[in-house]
Formats: C-alpha cells, sequence, structure tokens
C-alpha cells in the first residue's frame, strides 16, 4: 500500500472500505468485525498516530485488511492521502466507530451504476446506543438536514446539499477530479465545501435513505467539545469567502455568525463563537489566494434549501434554550 501517490494502474471497478481510526482500538475492532462481513474488495484502515495500539490490531487481522499507519494526525488529509492509495473506483467512507449495515453498500453501489453522474451518496446515520435502541436527536440524526426536511426512499437517492463522511459511498475520479476535502479546514464541515466542488464539476451529491449506516454512540453522550465549535465557526465563514461571490458572501457570513452564536450559546460554549471568528481572521493566510467563487447557479443547486432548514434549525433550538431559562427561573 502506497502512501499517498496515485496508483500505477487505473483504478477497479470494485469497492473499498476506508476507515478513520485514531485511538479507539476496542470500537474499531468490532467495526471491523461487521466490516469484514461486508462485500468489499478491500479495507484499509487509516490511522492518524494513534499511541493505542489501533493500527497493530488492525494489521494482525490480515486478509483484506490493510493499514497505512501515518507519523501524525493531519486532519482531514488523511481521507485525502487514503482515497488516493485506494485501488477501486467506488470507496465508502467511514469511521472507526460506523459501518454499513447488510444491504447498504449494494443499494448504493446501484445508484452509482444507475447514474453515471454521481459523485456521492451519503446514506442514513443511525445512531446507536450500546443495548441496540436508535438514539433520535433534535433534529433526527442527519436524516433531517440530508433529506431537506422530507423524507423519499427513491431507490435513486434524492438531491443534497453535503454528506456524512463517516457514511457514504464515493466516486474516486470525482473526488479527486473537484480536489478531495479542502485540508486548512481540518474538520468539521468538511463535506459541505467538497460537495459544493463536486456540483461546480457538474457531478451529482445524493442521500440514499436505504442504505443505513450504524453509528455506535456511547450510553452517556459526550459534551460537545468547544474546539468542535470553535472550527465549525471558523469554517463556515471560509467557506462562503472562497466559494461565494462578494455580494453573496457578506449576506451569507453574518447570517450564519447570527446562526452559529446561537448554537454555541445553546451548548454554554458562547466563547468559542467569539474565537471561531478570531481564527477566521487570523489563520487567514492559510487560504489567501485559495478564493474561487461559483456561479449562482451552481451555488443555487449546492446550496438548495440549506438556508430556510438552519433558520427552521435556529428557531427550534432558540425555543428549546428558552424554555429551559423558564424553567430554571421558575424552579
Amino acid at each position: 500500500m502506497t502512501t499517498g501517490q496515485e496508483p500505477d494502474a487505473p483504478p477497479g471497478n470494485g469497492i473499498t472500505a476506508v476507515i478513520l481510526s485514531f485511538n479507539r482500538s476496542s470500537i474499531l475492532s468490532r467495526t471491523l468485525d461487521e466490516v469484514e462481513r461486508l462485500p468489499f474488495d478491500e479495507i484499509l484502515v487509516v490511522d492518524a498516530a494513534s499511541t493505542d495500539g489501533s493500527a497493530e490490531m488492525a494489521r494482525g487481522r490480515g486478509g483484506r485488511v490493510q493499514v497505512m499507519a501515518l507519523d501524525h494526525d493531519p486532519g482531514i488529509a488523511s481521507l485525502n492521502i487514503a482515497i488516493r492509495a485506494t485501488r477501486t473506483e467506488h470507496v465508502v467512507i467511514l469511521d472507526d466507530d460506523s459501518y454499513p449495515t447488510p444491504g447498504a453498500v449494494e443499494r448504493l453501489r446501484a445508484v452509482f451504476d444507475r447514474l453515471p453522474r454521481v459523485g456521492v451518496v451519503g446514506g442514513y446515520i443511525r445512531d446507536t446506543l450500546p443495548d441496540g435502541r436508535e438514539h433520535r436527536g433534535m433534529t433526527h440524526t442527519f436524516d433531517w438536514y440530508l433529506g431537506g426536511g422530507r423524507i423519499s426512499d427513491d431507490p435513486h437517492g434524492v438531491p443534497t446539499f453535503f454528506f456524512p463522511q463517516g457514511g457514504c459511498m464515493i466516486r474516486r475520479s470525482a473526488f479527486l477530479e473537484a480536489g478531495g476535502f479542502f485540508e486548512p479546514q481540518r474538520f468539521v464541515v468538511v463535506e459541505l465545501d467538497v460537495s459544493t466542488r463536486m456540483i461546480a464539476a457538474g457531478w451529482d451529491v445524493r442521500y440514499l435513505r436505504d442504505a443505513v449506516f450504524i453509528h455506535l454512540r456511547p450510553a452517556v453522550a459526550r459534551p460537545q467539545n468547544p474546539n468542535v465549535l470553535r472550527i465549525k465557526v471558523r469554517n463556515d465563514i471560509w467557506y462562503f469567502w472562497l466559494r461565494f461571490p462578494l455580494s453573496m458572501a457578506v449576506r451569507r457570513v453574518p447570517a450564519y455568525a447570527v446562526h452559529n452564536l446561537v448554537q454555541c450559546a445553546y451548548r454554554g460554549a458562547t466563547e468559542a463563537w467569539s474565537q471561531g471568528v478570531a481564527d477566521a481572521w487570523r489563520d487567514r493566510e492559510e487560504i489567501r489566494g485559495m478564493r474561487q467563487p461559483l456561479s449562482r447557479e451552481v451555488l443555487r443547486r449546492a446550496e438548495m434549501n440549506r438556508g430556510r432548514l438552519h433558520a427552521a434549525l435556529m428557531l427550534k433550538v432558540l425555543r428549546t434554550w428558552l424554555g429551559r431559562k423558564v424553567r430554571a427561573g421558575v424552579g
């Protein structure tokens, strides 16, 4: 297995599973148990410098499982490196705590076979607790977003504006043509930027609700990491600046700044919002010269009804947050 170079031969027509892993050996082992039962031609674990023996455990499985062990954690660049090294045209991207259910891979592949301009198809992410129950949050996992607020069981999937990085199938050539994940963002909402660039390159981005992926959640949910919120605030600003004409960017940046402020306040992390805004300016050298505004036609397809969905979510969060404040005051 190479480490970031294009394969010598053109990619084959099979399917590779790429699993991004970092310091969760036991949960990675469970995920590999599930993935090895599925129809993958190869399974590539890209380990971002784990120190808990994850790479050694995966390497010991042999067979279809291969390991790309990195000597540091380069963020989302890990997946760019791994996808360039795959030997198949179709790649399912997973996290070390997510895997497809039986039949999901075949359903995703069928969409690619029917629609030759599909670049990526996301599946339904079923957040699953240790006892097997599905955890449904405020927006019913990714389903509410990816389906544009509607439910559809179309076997071709429905057009959408992004995909869940830990539960999707990509067309390798489309992904690389679009430039892969935008590495300065590092992680958090990186799917949105590459989706927009795929659409600009003439590829479609779709959501197939019938392709179910399990996402293993702990019994007690981990608190939202303020650093994740901070990076999201920064990355949203960068996305609009890099991809939108100036007249649109100057409207979207403040609108989403308000949306993110509400989210940060709801999470009790308003400081993360101010830090993210400051980071967008302070780290601007990382993206200097990379601004490539897209046409309004492309952006209409890329954005779809995302703004309305986020506005609806913001109102829902505000109502919930204010309700808590009122109940606390009464108590």
